[in-house]
């Protein structure tokens, strides 16, 4: 067998991609353990699946209790040649056995790393810095009596499940019986500055869309009596059937960034939301309006809030104020970071971001799990409580196209609500993020433990395979006691130590590790430790007594590897980039200690920006290692939160890294350069020829990292103009060359198929924001010939100083009518325009052409935008038919 790992000489892209592209859409279909509970950029399992596969196999592995080594012939697997271990896919839905392997993970995060590695017969080592993740993980892969749960669940329904449901009950219309309140509506009420009238903050007045796909209706709410009622289009005149005012629901709101105006006021003055809470404190809410199931009738919909409905909350109120101070509530001060945009709007503490039948509902089913005597139980029961702190809480809101509740992370900052959403915290037959439908998630997640399987794609269909990789992790606090027996348990042994700390020190014996399987931060990233304090407040009531990481007030800031400008006013949490460069060189130095010497690291990485290149690249390095292989491969959803901004790259790199035993000879820069130059032009010229869907964004990344890959190789030795070439410079100049490759290919593609300027502007201006530096663009543009005048004259781009804004295609619309000869992109750009006006059916002729729908084609592969593809297919299909019925 060759010393290379098979994941240093080759990866399943294509294979592990095509079945990441459908776990990413469905997780909870794919691999429940990993919904269990919220944890941020979580990785996805086949990705992790086929990494520990490709960094361990040997001929050692056991399949079905049988080694690879003495596999006879008929057993349906194929022989795999160590040197060229393609053959090795063929086990990824196969029951493999490292037997006890180690596999170390220092950024544990959600615990992907974990959980595949147990599913494969391995040892465990997961560090994570932040109690919550630690306790998350800890829950998905310890084991528990399902029957066990089903009782505890059933005891806590018994208890103070009927009590919960009591205060989410509502007046149905349909017969004489309570429904249940899916989700109470309310909106913010501040003073006017210039009459002192309350206004109620709506952006507008649609609640919602049709009840089903079976009617065109939407359900709206009258500004004057804020009775709720169907309409058939809120964008046209409407008149109220309770109290006849008229108006139009999409126009009539008061809101609109960050300002209101007041309606009562003849000259509708315009006033600050946050100024005015600074004047006046939090804005008051005020229900209006309820969303209801009734079991009786089968009925679903939406009606106004009535006296019944606010005499209900009247009494959560007071008997939160009669019990509050026995109740385990988190009145905590908020930590100040560069997440917290809602102390603006008056949210100081974490109770505040509750109203009080939330607190008062919360806090008494919390208090009903903490008296459960089953620890391992109540642990699982508190998950599914935490995991349901997302969709029940003061800063939730309703998504008006899905009609479904969204949580408080939406994205990953918490934002203020104008018109917040109340769920039913316990549930009923209907809704999301209950406390109930939360339990069977968990559930689900362990059932899955137990009796796991793995998803495939074959023929384009996807299918299952059972019985692969049951998840039994039996914890232990002490490193060196993994593969001792389990008290009580004869047929099972420690596997897995789970630390809550800094991974900067690791108490793991130096040369112990078989592998490092990793996702550490990235460069700029989002504050897990800020936005996951919002769990452990909670938390923190009940297990303080159990375990030391929950005995401080809010999670550990300080130690975080991450870089927070935002937090420089705070001399004990700044983090800037130094911070962040030393604490992951750290982490990376230690997990090579740990590593045995024929171990590898393999991570994964996802950053679009040079500056997170150089970060972790430098931090690899200087923790000596180099990268021996780099593959792009699927990350998170396509279009989720975490990766929301269109310019973002979509694939992550798996970046292979080995201990750099031998000092590297010293090679000049420029005679790496022509290496790195021609390795730049082989690999774009290989991705854009690929037939795979990456974007320009995927594309630089893969190209960056190979080449960087090539820089790794002789670091620290490489020299130019008789210094080192620091790893800053190399960083920026590869990217220069990429760059200016990636350019090049572009351009010549794109010219092929329209006119230059078209091709220059899809090329140079696109997928740069929404504004571009002038002089950053007319350098860039400069090599072509081109000048920015001749942008701005054709109104693709308008100068703002030394900004140019990049028009949209709404906004193009007249000038492009005016044009006598318009340019492909004009072309495509209008045709955009006529689908969101509903014209692209009457009108599309004039300004379909070949030029038009490859401008529509690039346009949807940069701006990340299935509908220009859609225009393009359809106006192409249209073109056809009317070709045909002329040739008839």
């Amino acid at each position: 067998m060759t010393d290379r790992r098979p994941i240093e000489i080759s990866f399943p892209i294509d294979q592990v991609n095509e079945i990441a592209e459908r776990e990413a859409h469905a997780k909870r279909y794919y691999r429940p353990v990993y919904t269990m509970h919220k944890w941020w950029a979580r990785r996805l399992g086949s990705v992790f699946r086929t990494m520990l596969l490709y960094s361990l196999a040997d001929e050692e592995m056991s399949v079905g209790g049988e080694r690879q080594s003495t596999f006879k012939e008929g057993n349906g697997l194929p022989e795999i040649d160590w040197e060229n271990p393609d053959a090795l896919w063929d086990y990824y839905l196969e029951d493999v056995d490292f037997d006890g392997k180690t596999v170390l993970d220092p950024f544990m995060g959600g615990g992907t790393s974990i959980v595949e590695s147990l599913r494969l017969g391995c040892n465990a080592i997961g560090s994570e810095l932040n109690p919550v993740a630690w306790f998350v993980v800890k829950k998905e892969v310890e084991p528990v009596d399902l029957d066990d749960l089903d009782a505890a669940f059933e005891e806590l329904e018994a208890s103070v499940g009927e009590e919960i449901q009591d205060y989410y009950r509502t007046e149905c219309p349909h017969c004489d019986e309570y429904a249940d309140a899916m989700y109470y509506f309310w909106v913010d009420e501040l003073p006017c500055r210039n009459c002192g009238e309350d206004v109620a903050l709506f952006k507008d007045y649609r609640l919602s869309n049709a009840r089903s796909s079976k009617d065109d209706h939407y359900n709206v709410v009258c500004p004057d009596c804020w009775h709720v009622f169907e309409t058939d289009d809120y964008r046209t005149d409407t008149t109220c059937p309770e109290c006849t005012h008229e108006y139009v629901p999409k126009d009539a709101g008061n809101i609109s960034r960050g300002s209101y105006t007041c309606p009562h006021c003849d000259e509708h003055p315009e006033m600050s939301i946050i100024e005015s809470v600074e004047r006046f404190g939090k804005a008051e809410k005020s229900l209006f309006a309820v969303e209801y199931y009734c079991p009786e009738t089968d009925e679903k919909g939406y009606k106004p809030a009535t006296e019944f409905d606010r005499d209900l909350f009247a009494e959560a109120e007071a008997e939160l104020e009669a019990k509050q101070d026995e109740l385990p509530i988190p009145t905590t001060e908020r930590y100040r970071g560069s997440s917290d945009r809602i102390r603006n709007h008056g949210f100081e503490r974490y109770d505040q971001m509750f109203n009080a039948r939330q607190l008062i509902c919360l806090s008494k089913l919390l208090s009903e799990i903490d008296s459960l005597e089953n620890q391992n139980v109540k642990e699982f029961l508190l998950l599914a409580f935490s995991s349901s702190l997302e969709f029940n809480n003061i800063l939730c809101e309703y998504n008006r196209t899905a009609n479904k509740l969204e949580g408080i992370y939406k994205r990953h900052t918490i934002t203020a609500r104008p018109t917040p959403i109340e769920n039913n915290i316990w549930g009923t037959e209907y809704g999301r993020g209950t406390f109930s439908g939360e339990f069977d998630k968990m559930r689900a997640g362990k059932e899955f433990c137990q009796n796991p399987y793995e998803k495939y794609v074959e023929d384009g269909e996807t299918k299952q395979r059972d019985g692969v990789g049951k998840i039994e992790g039996f914890v232990t606090d002490d490193p060196d006691r993994i593969g001792d027996p389990v008290e009580g348990r004869e047929d099972a042994t420690y596997n897995v130590h789970l630390r809550c700390g800094t991974s900067e020190y690791l108490p793991v014996k130096d040369d112990s590790v078989d592998a490092v399987i990793t996702d550490p931060p990235y460069f700029d990233n989002v504050m897990y430790s800020e936005t996951a304090d919002f769990y452990y407040v909670w938390l923190k009531q009940v297990l303080e007594d159990e375990y030391d990481h929950f005995t401080a007030e809010l999670t550990p800031k300080a130690s975080e590897v991450v870089s927070d400008p935002a937090g420089e006013d705070s001399v004990d949490t700044y983090r800037d980039e130094d911070h962040f460069v030393t604490g992951l060189t750290n982490v990376f130095n230690q997990a090579n200690q740990k590593l045995k010497d024929d171990g590898i690291m393999a991570f994964t990485f996802h950053h679009k920006d040079p500056e997170g290149w150089s970060t972790v690249l430098k931090s690899v390095l200087e923790a000596g290692f180099y990268i021996t292989a780099l593959y792009p491969i699927r990350g998170e959803m396509r279009g989720s939160t975490h990766i929301h901004d269109k310019a973002n790259i979509e694939y992550d790199m798996i970046v292979v890294c080995r201990d750099r035993v031998d000092d590297p000879e010293t090679v000049s820069w420029r005679s790496l350069e022509d290496e790195i130059y021609f390795r730049a032009e082989e690999e774009i010229t290989r991705l854009e020829e690929s037939g795979s869907r990456l974007t320009q964004g995927d594309i630089f990344a893969v190209t960056m990292g190979k080449c960087l890959e090539v820089y790794s190789r002789h670091f620290p030795n490489v020299t130019h103009e008789g210094s080192e070439m620091s790893v800053d410079d190399a960083v920026g100049t590869i990217r220069d060359i990429v760059d200016e490759q990636l350019m090049e290919e572009r351009i010549q593609t794109l010219s092929d198929e329209m006119d230059a300027l078209s091709a220059v502007y899809l090329t140079y201006v696109l997928g740069r924001g929404d504004t571009v530096s002038y002089n950053s663009l007319n350098k860039d543009l400069r090599t072509r010939g081109v000048d920015v005048a001749e942008l701005v004259t054709e109104h693709l781009l308008q100068q703002e100083g030394n900004q140019l804004a990049v028009l949209s295609p709404e906004k193009r619309a007249e000038a492009i009518e005016g044009k006598r000869d318009p340019l492909a992109i004009d072309r495509a750009h209008y045709l955009r325009y006529l689908y969101e006006a509903d014209r692209l059916a009457q009108e599309f002729g004039k300004w379909s052409d070949s030029e038009s729908i490859a401008a529509l084609r690039r346009l949807a592969e940069i701006e990340n935008d299935d509908e220009y593809a859609d225009i393009a297919d359809y106006v192409e299909e249209r073109t056809d038919e009317q070709l045909d019925l002329d040739d008839f």
